[in-house]
């Protein structure tokens, strides 16, 4: 990205950044010179000389801030950049380089001045900070300075975060980190992302396993042709249990079916087993009947005959008796022994019937003739 010239022509920096209005050449006295917080030398292409250290591969260098540069503090009020040739000194990276912090390499989070005029992190600073207020150095320019010397800087504050919520609303370039507009040259094997060579360095990413962009690249393009070759294998082996499945179905289905005729042809032959047995006990009944009725008739006829003899004996005997003397005593044994003959010999029975629907005897007959059908089957 070309730059314009120097952020001296800058309105937004000349009242930021005093010394760096002033060219970066000589510093007034009393301060720390203004520090310019250099860009990552370019380095090759990832898998053409850039190496980590996983493996014994060396880890591609990323030049650090130099302690002899002090960062000129923000100032608290700043005229709004003009428009036009002149305001485009301040591109993206020098933007960043005024909105890192040196100690984390990333925006300025809650930013304080210290007494040497660097500006750091307050949580940057109080994890480095000794115990019991003494003053420390300037990660910097190593010049001490008071704990009690911290003083915010709301001016560099809100630019940062103006800045951070203008590139959060805004895509970042192709291939560049959204983050700190650097080229993306590394994958994170933790966070499984791309990040260039400051996320590299920052804390968040520090015990994080980093590889090129190639190398990860073929890797997990070898991952993925691995897994695609898998995955056909496992389709073409669902695919055949399919066809397993559709023919077991087919077959299946087909036994159900003939299963279904054999069962109606077995039953019907049972029906039809069970009316014939039906009309030959219905036939033995009706068979009964009438030899019961004809035995009934002839008992009957009997006992009407019977009963009539009685009937003429009684009269007979009456008019005997009433009868006189002279015809009384004519053969009068004849009508006594007539009498006395006459017996009613008649032995009465109990209509029944005897032809008896064997239901047990049919139950019996019933499991046999189904245990021949299921075995039949």
């Amino acid at each position: 990205m070309p730059r314009a010239a120097g952020p001296g022509g800058n309105p937004t920096v000349r009242a930021l950044c005093p010394h760096r209005a002033r060219g970066r050449a000589a510093a007034p006295p009393g301060t720390c010179p203004a520090r310019h917080v250099p860009r990552p030398a370019p380095i090759p292409a990832p898998g053409r000389g850039c190496t980590l250290p996983s493996g014994g591969r060396q880890r591609p260098q990323v030049r650090r801030p130099q302690a002899s540069r002090a960062r000129p503090s923000l100032q608290a009020s700043h005229p709004t950049p003009t428009s036009g040739p002149g305001s485009s000194g301040m591109e993206a990276e020098d933007l960043q380089e005024e909105l890192t912090c040196s100690i984390c390499l990333d925006y300025f989070e809650d930013p304080v001045s210290i007494e040497c005029g660097h500006n750091f992190c307050r949580g940057c600073l109080h994890r480095s900070l000794a115990p019991g207020g003494t003053p420390f150095p300037c990660p910097e320019c190593r010049q001490p300075s008071a704990p009690a010397a911290l003083r915010p800087n709301w001016a560099l504050a809100r630019l940062t975060e103006k800045t951070r919520r203008r590139r959060r609303q805004g895509p970042s370039p192709q291939g560049l980190c959204g983050r700190h507009w650097e080229p993306l040259r590394l994958f994170c094997e933790d966070d499984q992302r791309l990040v260039c060579l400051v996320c590299r360095e920052s804390q968040e990413h520090q015990a994080h396993t980093m590889a090129p962009i190639d190398e990860a690249f073929e890797s997990y393009r070898e991952k993925l042709l691995k897994t695609q070759r898998s995955l056909t294998a496992k389709m073409k082996k669902a695919l055949h249990i399919q066809d397993l499945e559709v023919k077991n179905a087919t077959e299946w289905k087909e036994k159900m079916k003939n299963q279904r005729m054999r069962f109606s042809a077995e039953f019907a032959k049972l029906h039809l087993f069970l009316a014939e047995e039906e009309q030959l006990f219905l036939q033995r009944l009706s068979k009964e009947e009438e030899e019961t009725k004809r035995k009934h008739k002839e008992n009957t006829v009997r006992l009407n005959q019977m009963i009539s003899s009685l009937k003429k004996l009684i009269l007979e005997v009456a008019e005997k008796s009433q009868s006189s003397s002279l015809e009384l005593l004519q053969n009068p044994k004849d009508v006594l022994t007539r009498s006395e003959n006459q017996d009613v010999n008649y032995s009465f029975e109990v209509l029944k019937v005897k032809t008896q629907c064997q239901l047990p005897m049919m139950k019996e007959m019933l499991k046999r003739f189904q245990a021949l059908v299921l075995s039949g089957l």
